[in-house]
C-alpha cells in the first residue's frame, strides 16, 4: 500500500477526539508520510513515558500462566514499543523464545530456529505435548 494512502485509510478510521485532531492539523501534514504521520499521532496521544513504559514491558514480558496464543498476542501488541529488539526475524525469534515457559523453551530451544514462525509453530506444537503430558 501506498505511504499517502495507508494515512489516509487510518485518518478515516479515527473517531471522536483523534478525528477532532486529525481535522485540525491535516492541511499542514497534506504529504506526510507514515512515519511522521506516527509521530505525531504519537507525540498527541502516547506520551515518550508511556512508550518508553510499554518498552520496558516487551523486555521483561514472559509467557507466564498464558497460553501461547495469548503470549504471542502480548508480545506483537508490545513489540512495537522496542522495535530495535526485533528489527531482525532472528532477533524477534530470540525474544519470542526468551519468554516462553521452560517446559516449552526446553522442547525448542535445542532446535535452534532461525525464524519467529519457525518458534511460534514449534512452540505451539510443544505447547500441547506439554500439556498432554500432565
Amino acid at each position: 500500500m501506498y505511504r499517502a494512502q495507508k494515512v489516509q485509510l487510518v485518518a478515516f478510521t479515527l473517531e471522536d477526539d483523534a478525528r477532532r485532531w486529525w481535522m485540525l492539523v491535516r492541511d499542514e501534514n497534506r504529504d506526510v508520510t507514515w512515519a511522521r504521520f506516527l509521530e505525531i499521532f504519537y507525540e498527541k496521544y502516547f506520551p515518550q513515558c508511556m512508550r518508553e513504559r510499554k518498552a520496558a514491558e516487551f523486555m521483561e514480558l514472559k509467557q507466564g500462566n498464558k497460553s501461547i496464543a495469548e503470549y504471542e498476542a502480548q508480545f506483537t501488541k508490545l513489540a512495537c514499543f522496542a522495535p530495535h529488539m526485533v528489527d531482525t526475524d532472528y532477533k524477534k525469534a530470540r525474544q519470542f523464545e526468551g519468554g516462553l515457559r521452560d517446559p516449552i523453551l526446553d522442547k525448542i530451544n535445542v532446535l535452534k530456529l532461525p525464524t519467529y514462525v519457525d518458534v511460534l509453530d514449534r512452540a505451539l506444537i510443544a505447547e500441547r505435548y506439554v500439556a498432554n503430558r500432565k
